[in-house]
Order: C-alpha cells, then sequence, then structure tokens
C-alpha cells in the first residue's frame, strides 16, 4: 500500500528541519566525544612526559650532590698528579754522581792517583723556583768538579784530562794546576806531579721543574 504523508506542508518543512537540526546536535555531540577524547589521551601523554621530566631532574639533582660531594677528592687527585709529575721531573733531572763516580774509575789512567774529587750541582741544575739566565761574558764558569791527585808524569796528566772529555755528563775539562818535576820511569819510583783538574757539569736540555706546585693549599 502506498504511504500517504497527511501532514500539512508547513509541518512536514518543520519536520525536515527538526530532523536536520537533530542530526547537526547528533553530529555536535560526537565531534565535542571525540575532541573530549583527544584532549584526555593528549593530556594523559602530557602528565607521562612531566613525570618524565621529573624523574630526570631528580637524578641530575641527584648527580650534581654526588659530583659537589667528590670535588673536593677531584682536587686531591689534580694535586696529586701534579706532585707525581713534579717528583719524576726531580729524580729525571737528579746529577747522578755514582754514574760519574763510575765512568771516572772507568777512564782514569793506570799511572794517576786521585787523591780527592768534590762536586757540587749548580743553582741552575737545582730544582725550584727559575733563575733568570746569566747573560755571557757577565760572569766566569765557575768549576763543579774538582779532580786533585798526583801522576809521575805531565802527560798522564793531559791524558787524564782528553779521557774525562769522553764522559757525557762533564765539559769544560781544564787543568787548574800542575806542579812537580815529572819522573824518570814509572817503576819503583813515587809520583812527583801534582795536578787539580776542574770540569763542569753538562747543563740540562729541559730545565728542572719547579718544587711549588701551583694549586696546593688554595
Amino acid at each position: 500500500m502506498k504511504r500517504i504523508n497527511l501532514l500539512p506542508p508547513e509541518q512536514r518543512v518543520k519536520a525536515s528541519r527538526e530532523r536536520g537540526l537533530l542530526w547537526a546536535i547528533l553530529i555536535l555531540v560526537a565531534i565535542v566525544v571525540a575532541l573530549g577524547l583527544v584532549y584526555v589521551w593528549q593530556n594523559g601523554q602530557v602528565n607521562d612526559k612531566q613525570a618524565e621530566l621529573d624523574g630526570l631532574n631528580a637524578e641530575i639533582a641527584v648527580v650534581q650532590a654526588q659530583a659537589l660531594a667528590l670535588a673536593p677528592y677531584a682536587e686531591i687527585q689534580t694535586t696529586r698528579t701534579a706532585m707525581t709529575e713534579t717528583a719524576k721531573g726531580i729524580y729525571d733531572s737528579r746529577v747522578s754522581w755514582a754514574t760519574i763516580l763510575q765512568e771516572v774509575s772507568l777512564v782514569i789512567p793506570e799511572n794517576v792517583r786521585l787523591l780527592t774529587l768534590t762536586g757540587t750541582v749548580p743553582a741552575a741544575m737545582l730544582p725550584g723556583p727559575a733563575t733568570p739566565p746569566v747573560a755571557a761574558g757577565v760572569a766566569a764558569v765557575t768549576p763543579d768538579v774538582t779532580f786533585a791527585g798526583t801522576s809521575y808524569t805531565h802527560k798522564d796528566v793531559a791524558e787524564f784530562m782528553t779521557r774525562l772529555g769522553l764522559i757525557p755528563q762533564l765539559s769544560n775539562v781544564q787543568l787548574a794546576s800542575s806542579t812537580g818535576a815529572a819522573a824518570t820511569g814509572t817503576t819503583g819510583t813515587t809520583p812527583t806531579v801534582t795536578f787539580t783538574v776542574t770540569a763542569t757539569l753538562r747543563p740540562y736540555l729541559t730545565p728542572p721543574p719547579a718544587t711549588v706546585i701551583q694549586g696546593v693549599g688554595q
């Protein structure tokens, strides 16, 4: 059977308008609900990120507190390292008198007898505050090592000086004095030549370190 709409035309228009309004309201409600769900989801994401940020800030605060507590130990370690390097530099720049004496015993001629051997380390080779360089010709070179002894001839003294020049630690070997008459032979006779020979210690290529460590006790 064919359906017949018995509503007047104005009522039909009104009903159609109401149905359109209802659909619009439903769509609007759906949009609002969707926006609400998106807001809730985004708000949850923000809360999670904020909680993560708070956790990271707490960890950073803990690490900063630990670093602050360990700062004195870091300073001690820095001072210890500086002291170790200074001690190593002092050890490396020391004058090895044992080595020098051993080398002298190897080069001394058979006919030479040493009576005394004195040695001093110049101030420029001692660890400590840096000393200003001395201009050339201002001060005379002072001997650091002095050999005093006897021999049979002046030739023996010259040979001894030549051999001293072979020792790496010594330089500027000079004859300070040589007195007495040369003996005619070396068998059954007493050495009659008395001599004094001086030498200087060869300076270091690198100056000794300073014994004052910067930052200690500050």
